[in-house]
């Protein structure tokens, strides 16, 4: 396969890799070390007599991975496939659960020092062979798993939906990094040997004596859980053992023993809390008169809220808070006790963590940005981000690069420039052309186990399965919310991370702004013929129509995009539009089709009995179809030559989309001739 180059950049300077190798790569070295150079002098120089560790470090761990995220980490090989940040992170990863695997192991230090030394001889060029499976098992591989997504996210009222929807998708991610942080401070483990937080799961790599720990921390996580969102939401914990030969031969195996390990896990879910509750367990919760029919709980009635829920209205405040902030004021204490949850927080605080939103930032390793594209466009506008708590001795201001970002989509459609009052779902619906009303289109990379096992090949090191893993972050989070904000319309983006998305937004606008996400993709991924993605579309009967039915049947239609298959046999990679599916190299030609007939009964005054003739047409397929008969393909080009009489001035306009129907060689019906139609007469609608 031809290899592609990339440019020797930041990391959130993204430019799609190129063909050649560029001339200037000296140049680009010496520019990413002068500027790297430069963000530690000032970190250094901003410190002054004051040093605080965790703050230092922190900066210095986000500044290797901006600036060392498009470097090689062995430049000599014939084609440098990974990043010097995700050797430099796995390596560390590596040496710390060996650190503490040794000294569990082993009570002298001269007995680690010869294990070591043992190891390092084994992964000598040349010794490969000498590698044998259940060698050094030192290691393990855990895997968080979140269960109840989708119903989680989408049950919600339609007051305050769009907050409470945007709230509900970065508590999910939120509530993962929070639980992967807990275990990693409780076993004393750095940040590093988080390899990966995603897309509904994360992944630890940890000393192999974690795997005793496990049943405890997953007992810790089922009851506060549970408590909180009585089963509709649940994170599972497993671990793989991992030993030498993982590493030297295919780390991949890993976490496919480790995914099947928690597939298992999935059948016996809450095992837990049955064990601890027994019979009690099966008893009914509170029969309140009243009772929320989202999370369970007592309704509160207020005045202005007869409906009033305190845990639900608290999705709605983070909501509010989360498109309203710039950063997350993040702080670690002891865990508390809470009999009852009544907002969000206490989940969090149940976990040890406290958090605030805030537009100051405080201290480095304190702050966590929201949406580093918004704080980009905010500096290129010369706005001041300051400071909590100013210093009167503080030189510089607020340097980005040294705080870790969530990379979490703050874009949502505001209804003056101001930005002071967000848009509601009806103001969404109501800025649509034609019909009045939203839609919703979800997103999702085909076969990304495949690519991960079979792309990456024999070479599966934990290397490369990081640097592709940070490539699907990249372009799913940072990239992606930069992308959304270019684009024109009323959009809000629910979630996206990992390797899906989902958005919500005007219907109108919302097919071309998938096709746009859908190319620029393919140009992140160089094309790869491996690499697709595949979306669902799905607009609402009504603007006032439940988000989550829709949300539901666009993820069904999603999921039946990913069955699809050409004539050729090539499958996936597809825009299902309703019940409708196009594969993606045929959208350009349907949006043409569209257009013209959308254009010639909205600006040149056709009858929409052009329409009709359409829906006709395609009706006459499916009849002769159903029935064996011959196509009378004919009677749609007598139709179109009675209406090229009427509008003798647009004829070749209508010989056009004549010949985009019916070809005239073969006398086919283009296959997605009712569909065209139907976009058009729903744009035109009044």
């Amino acid at each position: 396969k031809k290899p592609f180059y990339k440019l020797l950049k930041k990391r959130y300077d993204v430019e799609n890799p190129t063909e050649g190798f560029s001339s200037n790569a000296k140049e680009d070295y010496q520019n990413l070390w002068t500027e790297f150079s430069r963000k530690i002098s000032i970190l250094r120089d901003g410190f002054e007599s004051s040093f605080d560790l965790e703050d230092f470090a922190t900066a210095v761990y986000n500044l290797l991975r901006i600036y060392t995220y498009n470097v090689p980490s062995a430049f000599y090989h014939s084609q440098p496939d990974i990043s010097l940040w995700a050797h430099s992170k796995s390596t560390a990863a590596i040496a710390f659960c060996l650190d503490r695997q040794l000294k569990k192991e082993f009570s002298q230090e001269n007995e680690r020092i010869r294990d070591l030394e043992a190891i390092n001889t084994k992964l000598l060029p040349g010794n490969e062979s000498v590698i044998k499976k259940g060698d050094y098992p030192y290691f393990c591989l855990v895997k968080g798993d979140v269960s109840g997504i989708q119903d989680f996210v989408f049950d919600t009222s339609m007051d305050g939906a769009l907050k409470a929807l945007k709230a509900k998708s970065f508590y999910i991610s939120f509530l993962l990094d929070t639980i992967a942080r807990y275990i990693l401070k409780e076993e004393n483990m750095p940040i590093c040997n988080l390899i990966y937080n995603g897309g509904g799961h994360f992944y630890l790599l940890m000393p192999r004596y974690f795997m005793e720990k496990i049943s405890h921390y997953q007992q810790k996580i089922d009851k506060i859980l549970f408590s909180a969102h009585r089963g509709a939401l649940s994170v599972l914990l497993e671990a793989a053992e991992v030993d030498l030969y993982d590493f030297a031969r295919n780390f991949g195996d890993c976490f496919d023993r480790v995914s099947r390990n928690i597939q298992k896990k999935k059948a016996c879910k809450l095992k837990n809390v049955l064990e601890e509750t027994k019979m009690e367990f099966f008893d009914p919760w509170e029969d309140y008169e009243q009772k929320c029919p989202h999370c369970g709980r007592k309704i509160e009635p207020k005045e202005d809220n007869p409906d009033y829920c305190s845990f639900c209205d608290s999705f709605i405040q983070l909501g509010d808070e989360l498109m309203k902030s710039l950063f997350i004021i993040d702080s670690w204490g002891e865990e508390k006790e809470f009999s009852e949850f009544f907002n969000i927080h206490n989940v969090l605080k149940a976990f040890g963590r406290t958090i605030e939103f805030s537009n100051h930032y405080e201290s480095v390793a304190n702050t966590l940005i929201l949406d580093r594209s918004r704080i980009e466009d905010l500096q290129r506008k010369q706005r001041k981000i300051e400071k909590m708590q100013k210093d009167s001795d503080s030189k510089e201001g607020f340097e980005s690069e040294f705080y870790e970002d969530l990379d979490i989509s703050t874009h949502v459609p505001f209804k003056g420039e101001d930005e002071s009052s967000l848009m509601l779902l009806d103001d969404i619906a109501e800025s649509a052309k034609g019909i009045k009303t939203w839609g919703v289109v979800r997103g999702d990379v085909d076969n990304l186990g495949s690519i991960f096992k079979d792309g990456l090949g024999k070479d599966n090191s934990i290397s490369r399965v990081m640097t592709l893993s940070e490539e699907f972050s990249l372009f799913f989070g940072y990239y992606f919310n930069k992308l959304v904000k270019k684009q024109d319309g009323n959009i809000l983006v629910i979630y996206a991370g990992g390797d899906d998305f989902c958005i919500l937004g005007q219907w109108d606008v919302l097919p071309q702004i998938a096709h746009k996400i859908y190319t620029e993709f393919r140009n992140f991924s160089c094309h790869n013929p491996d690499v697709t993605l595949s979306m669902g579309f799905e607009i609402a009967p009504d603007k006032k129509y439940p988000i989550y039915r829709v949300a539901m049947v666009c993820g069904d239609h999603l999921d039946q995009a990913k069955e699809y298959e050409r004539e050729d046999g090539k499958k996936k990679d597809c825009f299902a539009f309703g019940a409708n599916f196009v594969g993606w190299e045929e959208f350009e030609d349907l949006k043409k089709l569209k257009e013209s007939i959308a254009d010639l009964v909205e600006n040149k005054n056709v009858s929409k009995a052009l329409i009709n003739g359409i829906y006709a047409v395609c009706n006459l397929k499916k009849v002769a179809q159903a029935q064996k008969e011959l196509f009378k393909a004919w009677r749609f080009v007598y139709f179109m030559a009675r209406l090229k009489e009427r509008h003798s001035k647009f004829s070749a306009e209508l010989e056009d989309v004549l010949d985009k129907i019916i070809d005239k060689k073969t006398n086919a019906l283009y296959k997605h001739s009712y569909l065209a139609a139907r976009w058009a007469e729903l744009e035109l609608r009044r």
